[in-house]
């Protein structure tokens, strides 16, 4: 009462007359206003959500900006991102140099104080969508803001964050204290947010862990979650898993529970690899091979590489992509046949040419075929053959192509190329290919490949003598030629019948050597002194059969089988061109058998040599 008395009063000294409008007026415009804020708004925000160019948002941003909220001016961001992303406008570029997208940036910039920290983040995932630069002020506004509340936010959006952050172009130096921020609020946060019902939760913070590299204690505790799904998790989510172990340390010893967990996500992509895309099998391919590579064979599973490479072959994947595969089981030296077949036939059936295929494609196709120690049946090889042999890649003269190996891969299938032969064994193309440091396994090459040519091709083409000497001088010894050497003189009954480390004329080092005469071991003379033995040294008498004994490294053989390489077993076809009987060892599984058997299989194996040869081994 008391206010109304000094309004009257105040207006009879203003000369203002009391009128109808000085009572009624107070109560009419408070519920006009109240109309305008609850009415206009909600219509302004439909309008917005359905708006279907750039254009007309940012024009009704400009015509009601008085009336607007952060909520409306944070849709407007929102919808120009749909529309971006149904590609509803071509290039962000323009927008963002768009005078009326500044208006909508200054305006909400005004209003971060009103935001809560989850309209920040998505604030941010937006204009980093929209290419805005992250120097900007908004988006400087925006990260200041999660910063200041960085505890405020739960783990779903610690990782989506740290994912945006990922996007923006340039180096920041908000954007790198907020990357230092995050991992370390994922794992205050995790203990409390541990949900081991919510598998897709686990699976998304699994792979938050092993990218960013968190302590063992972290990742341990969301494995231990994973593992209570077992056989329910699905083929998605087994390959995310296994993508994020490929990432981190899985040694059995320390880690056993991160071991099951791959394998319990290998064998559910054995079962189900046809419900991922090919593009999912090759990247699950490739990272297991990867850490294959990195001398880790836990990652190695031979189902699930034989799933691969059925997955190809049941979905009829064309040539270059399922070479692609082949390349990657290549590579971990596991051996799948069947889709060596599956390529040979794209090739001699159609639709394939090697005649016009590019140079990594024709390089790869006889890598994986030497690889596999796979020579197609006659009538489909020759046709392969002639195929190559019109590859005008064949003509070209870069020293940069690894032209030694490409012809050793061909010689261990049977297929020598004159033109290619010509070029390798001519005095400038070896002095610019050896001019290399560390160039130790070119001469090995060269070496293997001189004696293949010259024992099954042509004696036309030879190393010039001082590199032949220095490729003779590269070959190695095996350090674990002694275990072989102890088993061996128990079969034989004796040291005096084994030498070791002897030098045949082609260079090759036998790791042990004996010799057989009428089914017995001969006594070779005393050299245990020296590292090298040349043959000569050790005077083979007349009639007698010499046995070379290869010892070679898993790296020579197949994972899944007990199949040499094709380059490997091209040297023991070279020894036993020679007139040298040859028996190949994988040293690493002799080693992983019982001390009891090793002594019998090896005189097993120099057994059936001799039976090759037609002679019956009498020692026992």
């Amino acid at each position: 009462m008391a206010q109304l008395l000094k309004n009257v009063w105040r207006n009879v000294l203003s000369g203002n007359s009391l009128s109808k409008t000085t009572f009624k007026s107070t109560k009419f415009s408070t519920s006009l206003s109240e109309v305008m804020r609850t009415k206009s708004p909600d219509t302004i925000m439909a309008s917005i959500k359905t708006s279907q160019t750039a254009e007309n948002i940012l024009a009704m941003v400009q015509q009601h900006l008085p009336m607007m909220t952060h909520k409306h001016l944070l849709q407007a961001l929102r919808s120009l991102f749909e529309l971006q992303k149904a590609g509803k406008f071509d290039h962000t570029d323009n927008l963002i140099k768009d005078p009326a997208f500044g208006i909508l940036c200054q305006n909400f910039n005004k209003h971060a104080r009103a935001l809560e920290v989850n309209e920040a983040v998505e604030a941010v995932k937006v204009l980093s969508y929209l290419k805005v630069p992250v120097d900007s002020l908004i988006v400087q506004t925006m990260l200041q803001l999660i910063r200041a509340n960085i505890n405020l936010i739960n783990i779903r959006q610690i990782m989506f964050l740290d994912f945006v952050l990922d996007q923006f172009d340039s180096k920041n130096h908000l954007v790198d204290v907020l990357k230092l921020a995050l991992p370390l609020a994922f794992q205050i946060h995790l203990p409390l947010e541990l949900d081991n019902n919510d598998l897709p939760l686990l699976k998304d913070m699994l792979m938050y862990c092993c990218n960013r590299d968190l302590p063992d204690r972290c990742i341990n505790n969301i494995v231990t979650g994973l593992l209570l799904h077992d056989q329910i998790i699905d083929a998605q989510s087994a390959k995310s898993i296994v993508w994020s172990l490929c990432q981190i340390n899985c040694t059995e010893q320390f880690f056993p529970t991160r071991v099951q967990l791959l394998h319990i996500c290998y064998d559910i992509l054995v079962q189900r690899i046809d419900q991922l895309t090919y593009n999912d099998v090759l990247k699950t391919a490739a990272k297991v091979k990867g850490r294959v590579l990195e001398k880790h064979p836990e990652y190695y599973h031979e189902q699930l590489l034989d799933a691969t490479a059925e997955y190809v072959i049941r979905n009829n994947i064309e040539f270059e992509k399922a070479l692609l595969v082949a390349r990657i089981l290549s590579r971990v030296a596991h051996t799948h046949l069947g889709l060596m077949e599956y390529l040979c036939n794209l090739v001699t059936i159609g639709p394939v040419d090697l005649s016009n295929a590019r140079t990594n494609i024709l390089f790869s196709f006889v890598n994986c075929l030497s690889n596999n120690n796979y020579t197609p049946e006659q009538e489909q090889w020759d046709k392969m053959r002639e195929q190559i042999s019109k590859n005008p890649i064949l003509n070209a003269t870069n020293a940069a192509l690894p032209w030694p190996k490409f012809c050793l891969e061909l010689a261990s299938l049977g297929h020598y190329e004159d033109k290619l032969l010509k070029r390798v064994f001519s005095d400038d193309f070896l002095q610019d290919y050896l001019s290399r440091e560390k160039n130790t396994l070119d001469l090995l090459q060269l070496l293997t490949l001189n004696e293949a040519v010259n024992a099954f091709y042509s004696d036309e083409y030879k190393l010039p003598p001082q590199i032949l000497e220095k490729a003779k001088a590269a070959y190695p010894v095996h350090a674990l030629t002694e275990h072989l050497k102890e088993s061996l003189v128990r079969g034989l009954g004796g040291e005096e019948y084994i030498a070791k480390n002897v030098v045949l004329p082609s260079g090759v080092v036998a790791d042990l050597f004996l010799c057989m005469k009428n089914g017995n071991p001969v006594k070779l003379p005393n050299t245990t002194q020296e590292e090298k033995i040349p043959i000569e040294k050790l005077n083979l008498p007349l009639g007698s059969l010499p046995i070379c004994i290869l010892n070679f490294n898993q790296g020579c053989y197949s994972m899944n089988s007990n199949r040499l390489r094709g380059t490997f077993r091209l040297v023991l076809d070279v020894l036993d061109k020679q007139g040298y009987a040859t028996v190949s060892i994988n040293v690493t599984e002799w080693l992983k058998t019982p001390a009891h058997e090793r002594t019998p299989y090896l005189m097993r194996e120099i057994g059936y040599k001799c039976g090759e040869m037609g002679m019956k081994l009498s020692a026992t």
